[in-house]
């Protein structure tokens, strides 16, 4: 049988949908879209597809225009994408 807490107070509180959450739990956005756009790179990198390439370069145009990523590391990110087209993305 199951064994149940004995009040609701023992129990794990549940943050609320409309209740803001603390700064400590909040990664900003910057770091959420090195994440993703870090991601989609791992991948371009291993298939080399010309779909891929092209969502890595619209992530990285959307989150620098939301200012989630800076300038530099848009150019960066940019030459990486250059030096990977010159060893040849595929076109399948």
């Amino acid at each position: 049988m199951a064994q149940h807490a004995p009040r609701a107070s023992a129990r794990t509180p549940q943050l609320h949908p409309a209740q803001p959450r603390t700064t400590q739990n909040t990664i900003p956005d910057s770091q959420k879209a090195v994440a993703l756009i870090g991601t989609r790179l791992i991948e371009l990198r291993v298939n080399r597809r010309s779909e891929q390439f092209a969502e890595v370069l619209g992530m990285a145009r959307m989150a620098l225009t939301l200012g989630a990523i800076s300038r530099t590391d848009y150019t960066e990110l940019l030459e990486d994408l250059n030096i990977l087209l010159d060893a040849g993305v595929s076109h399948g």
